[in-house]
């Protein structure tokens, strides 16, 4: 399936908000406005006077004058200034994080514009003392009215530029671009642990804002920052990786504060430690983001995948098998939030990891389905069953999708559903049980309908395992289903049973194998002796109702 690839949120975001040359344009006008009336009414008024120079000429009591107004103009220009200033940055520390705050201190903008004011006024001052009762420095009392001018102009638009500042988009955008110089910076080797430490503050000034947002219901906000930094980790951090700094790779506790020995240990021996500060980032808004709000977990499940399919592409196999250990994570982390609307989207992208991988790691194809269905029944088994069919489908669309690329793939991923149909059989729920079987059937009708014979005959046998009365029930209602369009609205669009057309007319010659494999003897647990082994858990989930276990008595 194509990704479609939409306008930029930052752009969109950009084109909606006033621009620099047109808040300079109307600083200016609202200047020009002021110098057309003095010229038009002072034309009028230099009628009185003998020549036009005469008119312009002040004496020393009216220069003094201006001087004065000048300067409290200044003033008061300066304290509108520092005013908008100090709220930009209230408002956006209070809002997102303090640690933003150095956005504004380093902005060169600003020292320019607090610079220009305090140096009018203090010019302004200096000159009013050479004002004389018979002399008026008529250079020096222009250039004030200059650069008084020029202090109104710029007023207005600074305003607008700090309001825009504030913005999220602009701050986010900014600090990806100090990021982008930081991550430059490293490849030399003079001073590379200074950049890397600016860099890691970057990450955390978007991290900031990405919390702030998800906890002020900010949505759009929250899934810029998580776009951007894992495109800034897919195309930039990555490709550069090989010339960085050997040093900017070893990192410790300061670097990684909360982890254990062994978590920097891992890092400093993959050198991944910036892939897992960014994706542990995203575990922790999965614990944020509130139930309702899937798009989060959906955007940072797109960004992991890209930069899976990144890191393969660059040759960094230790990057790609912690995306997919993060993707793991993030199911884990699902599934004790008891959110399976979370896990349907992970899923899906966890898929499209796989599938894009099988171009270059065949392996991690096999063993992210592996974990698709280890993860699904734990959904199943903590109550959320309807997980479990959906994983068994992805697996299967994965299987189908690999026989282009390596047909042993698709054969190993047949072989790994249909030992979790076996395994599943004799204390399963209705729901799982039934999600799992939709998605070996699947397989089978694909199968069949390719003339697959490897990969339809163990599918087959291992359908033959099952009772009877439950595969003949499950066949007869993908037979007898008329509309795929499932009748509640969730994750599904597709109901359990459905089946396309091209595949359910293969029901029929399905049944037939299946009579035939009974009567010839079921050798599917033969068939799965080479299957894939399944990681087994470290501690076991208890069964929902396990007699108590009866101590054994030394004989």
């Amino acid at each position: 399936m194509p990704e479609t690839k939409p306008k930029s949120r930052a752009q969109s975001s950009r084109q909606s908000s006033i621009g620099w040359g047109g808040a300079v344009l109307s600083g200016l006008a609202l200047v020009t406005v002021a110098v057309m009336l003095v010229v038009l009414f002072g034309f009028l008024d230099a009628l009185h006077f003998g020549s036009i120079a005469d008119f312009f000429t002040p004496d020393s009591a009216a220069a003094a004058g201006t001087l004065g107004l000048v300067g409290g103009a200044e003033g008061v220009t300066l304290s509108i200034v520092l005013l908008g200033v100090m709220f930009g940055i209230q408002t956006s520390s209070s809002r997102y994080s303090p640690r933003i705050i150095g956005i504004f201190t380093r902005n060169p903008l600003n020292a320019l514009v607090l610079s220009f004011a305090l140096a009018s006024i203090l010019y302004t001052f200096l000159v009013r003392s050479e004002v004389k009762v018979n002399y008026v420095p008529m250079a020096s009392v222009a250039v004030a009215e200059v650069l008084a001018l020029i202090n109104f102009a710029l007023l207005f638009p600074y305003v607008l530029y700090t309001f825009e500042v504030m913005r999220a988009e602009t701050l986010v955008s900014g600090i990806m671009r100090r990021a982008s110089k930081e991550l430059r910076g490293g490849t030399r080797r003079r001073e590379s642990l200074q950049h890397r430490s600016a860099l890691l503050t970057c990450c955390a000034q978007v991290s900031d804002i990405a919390f702030g947002s998800v906890e002020l219901g900010d949505m759009p906000v929250c899934l810029l920052c998580i776009e951007v930094v894992g495109d800034f980790l897919a195309k930039e951090y990555l490709p550069a990786k090989k010339n960085l700094d050997p040093e900017w790779l070893k990192v410790g506790h300061a670097e990684l504060p909360g982890a254990s020995d062994q978590i920097v240990a891992e890092v400093n021996r993959a050198g991944t430690w910036f892939a897992y500060i960014v994706m542990s980032s995203f575990v922790d808004m999965i614990g944020l983001a509130p139930i309702h709000r899937k798009e989060a977990v959906h955007a940072l499940a797109v960004a992991t995948r890209r930069i899976g399919l990144a890191a393969i592409e660059a040759g960094d196999s230790e990057v790609a098998e912690l995306c997919l250990r993060f993707f793991n994570t993030y199911l884990r982390a699902a599934i004790n939030r008891s959110a399976p609307t979370f896990a349907s989207v992970i899923m899906n992208e966890y898929r499209r990891f796989a599938i894009g991988a099988l171009e270059w790691r065949r392996d991690l194809a096999v063993e992210a389905a592996a974990h698709l269905l280890r993860y699904g029944r734990h959904f199943d088994e903590a109550g959320m069953p309807a997980i479990f069919g959906a994983a068994a489908e992805d697996v299967a669309d994965l299987a189908i999708e690999a026989r282009v690329r390596d047909p042993q793939v698709s054969f190993r991923l047949a072989q790994l559903l249909v030992r979790n149909l076996l395994d599943l059989i004799p204390d399963a729920r209705p729901i799982g049980l039934n999600g799992l079987f939709k998605g070996v059937a699947k397989l089978t009708c694909w199968a069949m309908a390719s003339d697959q014979k490897d990969i339809a005959h163990v599918l087959v046998e291992g359908i033959a395992a099952a009772p009877p009365d439950f595969v003949d029930a499950a066949l007869g209602r993908m037979e007898a289903m008329q509309n795929g369009l499932f009748w509640e609205v969730n994750e599904r669009v597709i109901s359990f049973d459905w089946l396309e057309q091209p595949l359910r007319e293969q029901i029929p010659g399905l049944r037939a194998a299946l009579r035939r494999a009974k009567t010839s003897g079921n050798g599917a647990l033969l068939d799965l002796e080479d299957a894939p082994v399944v990681a087994k858990d470290l501690v076991q989930p208890a069964p929902a109702s396990a007699p108590p276990a009866t101590p054994q008595v030394a004989g």
